[in-house]
This record gives C-alpha cells, structure tokens and sequence, in this order.
C-alpha cells in the first residue's frame, strides 16, 4: 500500500518520522526497517506493491527523524518498539533491509510477544569487521565529506547492472544530507553490532534473502542468519545490497509470499 500518511513519534531520542497506509489493521501490518544511512524512502516503491497496510519509520539520525544518538542495536529496537506503541500495534511483521533486518531479529528474540515474522534483505548476525577497518571507513568520510562519501559508495554497493540508473539516485536521497559526525557514529555502531548470542531464543517465522551481488552483506551471510533461526533463505540473481530499490516487485513478491506462509503455519493453531 501507497505510504501516504505520514506522522511523528515521541521516540526515546526525539522525534521518529513514520510514513504509513491510510489504514492499517493491527492483525496483518507490516512494519518496514531501512538499512543504515538510507530513509524509510528506499521502501516506497515496494510497499506501494504490497496487498497489506504498512508503516515506515526513519531511525534516529536518519531521514526526518531526530539525529540524536546513540546508534547501537538495542537503541533502534526501542526507536521500532515506540512506534508500536504509539499506534498500539500489539504484534506486527517486521521487514528490514541490511541492519534493519539485524535490528527486527533481535526484536524478535528479546520481544516475543511484539514480532509476528522477520524478513531480511542483505542482513547479517555480525559483520565481523574490525575495528581499525571501521575507523578507516570513518576516516574516508570525514575526509571527503558525507556527499562525495556516499556518492563513492552507493554505485559499489547496488547491483552491476543499476549502476548508472535512477536507482543510485534514489539510494542517494534516501541518504540526504547529514553531519559526519552522527554518520560516524552510525557506522561505528552498525559495523561492530554482533546478535548471535539472541538466535536462540528467535520462535518466530523468518525469511533472508541476499543478492548475489551484495559487496555488504553477502549470501553467506544471509544464509548463516536462516540458518540460526530455523528460517528460509533465498539467493536474488543479480541484485546488490539495496534489492527494495533495485527491485521492488520482486521484494514486495517475497514479503507477501513469507507472510503468506507464517498465516497458513497458524491456521488453526490456538
């Protein structure tokens, strides 16, 4: 469905920017999460095609939300978690693209009672990135600001074949405009995040999938997160770290195809 309305959140950390359906109902909503540095804008096109209400919430410190921090895990849990609370959501699926899709997981296994699914594009437990390969990451952006930084980065990162396309300026004004510093700080967090230690305790339905061609968070990653879970992964021909953008038929086709399987898992369970 269309994210026409849009609303503001009285988050932990300031003011949560949400974009939803005109109408949702709480028994089959969706609830979308965007990777780091990008906006609940990467989802439009996807939600647009999805049969099911849906709200879009940007993060502390991105898109029109508060960039107050911190910008660790459990931070962004309590963003996504306000926004249920604000809409008295009891219980949602949760959708989420790179970290966004780590953050629902470890919803999921911390707050049972509020995750119906996760479904994960390009996510992982843990990047195992180190720490001086982080600070060379936060180096290069204070070195050449936030645009050229992210101008650089955003052509490597989506499929070969949507390099040079409308998609790369999309991602890019998902982006918008910020202070290194609050990137920094985002990156820090993101890159050193690590959730294997909840995937035990995960009871909900869960769905990865990766594009072949994903420099990010790769298929093995995804993998490993299905795996842990008890879930189903799926490997995207041809698609990068940004499938929602690259392509949102496909990504709002396998939402509802998870969703379609978690409803018919619970027919007649009580």
């Amino acid at each position: 469905m269309e994210l026409t309305s849009q609303h503001t959140v009285a988050g932990p950390a300031g003011r949560l920017a949400v974009a939803g359906s005109a109408d949702f109902a709480e028994d089959d909503l969706v609830v979308l999460v965007h990777p780091i540095n990008t906006s609940s804008r990467v989802w439009r096109a996807a939600a647009a095609r999805l049969d099911r209400p849906v709200l879009a919430l940007d993060l502390r410190g991105h898109g029109l939300s508060d960039q107050r921090g911190p910008f660790l895990i459990h931070d962004y849990m309590a963003d996504v978690l306000a926004v249920l609370d604000e809409f008295a959501v009891r219980k949602a699926h949760l959708v989420g693209g790179s970290l966004g899709g780590t953050i629902s997981l470890a919803l999921a296994a911390t707050h049972r009672d509020r995750v119906a699914s996760v479904t994960a594009f390009g996510s992982t437990l843990g990047t195992g990135v180190g720490e001086n390969v982080i600070e060379q990451m936060v180096a290069q952006l204070n070195s050449v600001g936030c645009t050229s930084y992210f101008a650089e980065l955003i052509p490597q990162v989506v499929g070969h074949d949507y390099r040079g396309t409308p998609v790369v300026r999309e991602a890019l004004d998902a982006v918008g405009e910020r202070p290194e510093s609050v990137i920094a700080e985002i990156l820090r967090g993101a890159f050193s995040a690590d959730i294997r230690h909840l995937t035990s305790a995960v009871r909900c339905s869960t769905f990865a999938a990766a594009g072949d061609q994903d420099p990010t968070c790769p298929v093995e990653m995804s993998r490993e997160l299905a795996t842990a879970t008890g879930g189903v992964s799926r490997v995207l021909p041809g698609l990068g770290h940004l499938p929602m953008l690259e392509a949102p038929e496909l990504i709002a086709e396998l939402v509802a195809e998870h969703l379609d399987r978690v409803r018919d898992d619970t027919v007649g369970v009580l």
